[in-house]
């Protein structure tokens, strides 16, 4: 399931083009990677530092508002995921090799910074974990 664009983020696309600059260049100009950029534009970046990369963004580009915080792991499901790791005996790297995903990937879904409802499921399923990974409120 595709993430609808936020208003925010159309408007930054938007004045990037006013301005004849790339992504890259913005990126480059208030001192972060195009990566980074790209997520937090794409409402995919959910690290605390979001929003003064944010800010870092509408002072460049003269653009207002914020991203909308995407969804991560609730704090209870990412320590039962840890619990589980340990009584099991089991690594990261154990859990992201029998998930077929890469441990970087894991380690930012384990660690409550993103959100991927496969990942979850898989987790879910090796460690026998029953609880809700969407805090209590969510959608």
């Amino acid at each position: 399931m595709r993430k609808e664009t936020s208003q925010w983020g159309k408007d930054v696309r938007k004045a990037v083009i006013d301005k004849d600059m790339t992504l890259k260049q913005l990126a480059e100009s208030i001192g972060y990677s195009y990566a980074v950029v790209l997520s937090v534009i794409s409402g995919k970046y959910s690290n605390a530092t979001y929003q003064a990369i944010a800010e870092k963004i509408n002072e460049k580009l003269g653009t207002t508002g914020l991203p909308e915080r995407t969804a991560t792991p609730s704090d209870e499901w990412c320590q039962a995921v840890k619990i589980e790791l340990v009584k099991k005996k089991m690594s990261v790297n154990q859990l992201a090799e029998k998930a077929h995903v890469s441990r970087d990937r894991l380690s930012l879904v384990i660690n409550g910074k993103m959100m991927n409802e496969d990942i979850v499921d898989a987790v879910n399923r090796l460690l026998n974990i029953t609880l809700s990974a969407v805090p209590a409120g969510d959608d």
